[in-house]
């Protein structure tokens, strides 16, 4: 199935108006941190972890708490164990959102969100944002009577230093978020799906390839958005499409949190290099209007050739091994962080490996929405088709396949 949205605005449009000279920093970079502070929410001692931290099994609440600061309603808060690439204890925090009102019989059905790229500082987990990142993407699926799960990813909001794209830390993160939230709430259904978009493409991704030799009760399968899932290839393409900068410099820091071997003088120029400090607090949109004007060999250095970052994308990436349970992979021909000819390799992947994949393109529709420019979201434009793909995997209702 296909749905043809035209765009208004262009990608080039859109990336013009990202790029900027380097004597017009202060502005974009004063606008970004604008738009961040004005989300904010105070990080509080809530997410300061006991020091020091002791062990309990994932999935463990530490503490939680209530909240109503979020534009789409009341929430729980939740500090929880969760477990570092390396397998050390560590806590991680996120939030459980339910719909209004009584549960149904049988308790509310359960997605597990894993979000997209917010950034590597610890304001920039989604539970510390007013409109929960994508808030108004997971309001819809409120609206149809589920209960979100909703973590940020050990590192954002407990200490800064998360392992970005590090499928086996995140992976553990969703796992033992779902945990936590089946310990806190009584009235949740034992089922559950996922819905992820972007970096939480290749989280979920990888969770499912720990499903297949450590199952969790309930799975009923995945939908997965334009993933970052072939992490060689996204991080070529990324440094060298002007605009996206940012991603080039995240990369690489991230990565270093999970392995300090990594030397990012050998990846990233000078000028690169000196912009990073900004990363420590600001997030994604602050990162972006810093690194927009630096591509290619501006941005990472010519020959660069790091062994351990090489490493580290190529055995974090996703879609070669077999996964668990159906999964509904939903891509945009319009995507210019995620290119429809990337997410085809993925989906191929998957289908060699035997997966039950349902893939989708849709025409017209960009990584995530611009309203500004009247450009729509993967998850936006194919909104209706991954609320009823989930719905029937609830229902019982049998999968197709494209492969």
């Amino acid at each position: 199935m296909k749905i043809v949205l035209a765009a208004v605005a262009t990608t080039a449009a859109i990336t013009a108006a990202l790029l900027l000279p380097a004597s017009a920093y202060a502005d974009p970079v004063d606008d970004a941190w604008q738009a961040q502070r004005a989300n904010a929410l105070p990080r509080t001692s809530f997410y300061d972890p006991p020091s020091p931290l002791t062990w309990a099994p994932g999935g463990t609440v530490i503490r939680t708490e209530q909240t109503a600061e979020y534009a789409i309603g009341a929430a729980t808060r939740v500090l929880y164990h969760s477990r570092t690439s390396g397998g050390r204890d560590v806590a991680a925090s996120g939030v459980v959102l339910t719909p209004p009102g009584v549960a149904p019989s049988g308790g509310w059905p359960v997605v597990l969100y894993a979000h997209g790229a917010s950034g590597i500082a610890r304001d920039c987990a989604p539970s510390l944002m007013r409109d929960l990142y994508h808030g108004d993407q997971v309001e819809k699926f409120l609206d149809a009577g589920y209960a979100v799960v909703a973590p940020d990813y050990a590192g954002l909001g407990t200490t800064g230093r998360p392992e970005l794209v590090n499928k086996t830390a995140e992976a553990d993160d969703l796992r033992y978020a779902l945990r936590a939230a089946y310990a806190l709430r009584t009235d949740l259904s034992p089922k559950w799906t996922m819905w992820a978009h972007s970096q939480g493409g290749g989280a979920a991704l990888g969770l499912a390839e720990q499903l297949v030799w450590a199952p969790e009760p309930g799975y009923l399968g995945a939908v997965i958005t334009s993933p970052a899932a072939d992490l060689p290839t996204l991080f070529d393409h990324v440094v060298s499409t002007p605009g996206y900068g940012a991603f080039g410099a995240l990369l690489p820091a991230g990565a270093k949190y999970s392995d300090p071997s990594i030397r990012l003088d050998r990846i990233l120029t000078t000028e690169a290099l000196n912009r990073l400090p900004i990363t420590g607090s600001g997030c994604l949109g602050v990162a972006s209007a810093a690194y927009a004007d630096l591509t290619g060999a501006a941005l990472v250095r010519s020959g660069s050739n790091d062994a351990h970052f090489t490493r580290y994308l190529r055995v974090n990436s996703t879609g070669t091994l077999p996964v668990a349970g159906p999964l509904l992979l939903v891509q945009g021909d319009a995507d210019t962080v995620t290119p429809r000819a990337v997410t085809d390799g993925v989906a191929a992947g998957l289908c060699r490996t035997g997966a039950r994949l349902d893939y989708r393109v849709y025409s017209g529709l960009e990584h995530d929405s611009y309203p500004q420019w009247g450009v729509v979201g993967i998850d936006d434009g194919a909104m209706p088709d991954i609320l009823a793909w989930t719905g029937d995997r609830f229902a019982g209702k049998p999968t197709t396949t494209t492969c």
